[in-house]
C-alpha cells in the first residue's frame, strides 16, 4: 500500500501533511514501552490442546496513548510551527513521534487506530499465555490484520 503524504512550504521550511493515523504511523512511528501482554486464551479450546490456541492475535493500538507520541507546539531550526493548519477547509495537527521533520496529521484522523500483530511466547500460568509486542508491520485495518494473523497462524500449525 502507498503512504499517501503531501509536502507543503511552512516559514521556508518542508513539512509533511498526513490524511491518516496509518499513513503518518507507516513512515513515522516508533513505538515504545508496551509491556508483554498476558492474554486469557481459555476460551479458544475446550480442550487444553496448546496446538489450537492461536499463536498470533491482532491488536489495535492508538498513536496519542504511545509515551512518544506529542501534540502541539514543535521549535525546528529555532522555528515555532503553528499547533493548527487548516488546508482547503480541513485542520491538521501537528504531530511528533521522534522524527526531525516537521509533521501534521489531519485532526479528524487523530483518535483511529492502526494495528499490529501480538505473538505468543510462552504460558505464564493454567490458561494464560504471555504475548509480546515486536512491532515488525502496522495494518491500516482489522482485517489486514487479521489476514496475516490467519496466515501465521496456519504456518506455525503444531
Amino acid at each position: 500500500m502507498k503512504i499517501m503524504s503531501t509536502q507543503i512550504e511552512i516559514n521556508g521550511i518542508v513539512v509533511q501533511i498526513y490524511e491518516s493515523v496509518y499513513d503518518y504511523a507507516s513512515r513515522n512511528a516508533s513505538f515504545s514501552n508496551y509491556a508483554d501482554e498476558k492474554v486469557d486464551v481459555s476460551y479458544f479450546s475446550d480442550k487444553d490442546e496448546e496446538s489450537k490456541l492461536p499463536k498470533v492475535f491482532v491488536r489495535p493500538i492508538l498513536l496519542y496513548k504511545d509515551l512518544n507520541f506529542s501534540v502541539g507546539k514543535q521549535l525546528f531550526d529555532g522555528i515555532e510551527f503553528p499547533e493548527i493548519i487548516e488546508i482547503d477547509g480541513l485542520e491538521y495537527i501537528l504531530v511528533n513521534f521522534g522524527e526531525y521533520e516537521i509533521s501534521y496529521l489531519k485532526a479528524d484522523a487523530m483518535d483511529k487506530p492502526v494495528y499490529t500483530l501480538i505473538y505468543r511466547t510462552m504460558q505464564v500460568t493454567d490458561r494464560m499465555y504471555l504475548y509480546v509486542y515486536p512491532f515488525t508491520e502496522i495494518f491500516e485495518t482489522m482485517e489486514a490484520a487479521q489476514v496475516k494473523a490467519e496466515e501465521l497462524n496456519k504456518t506455525w500449525a503444531i
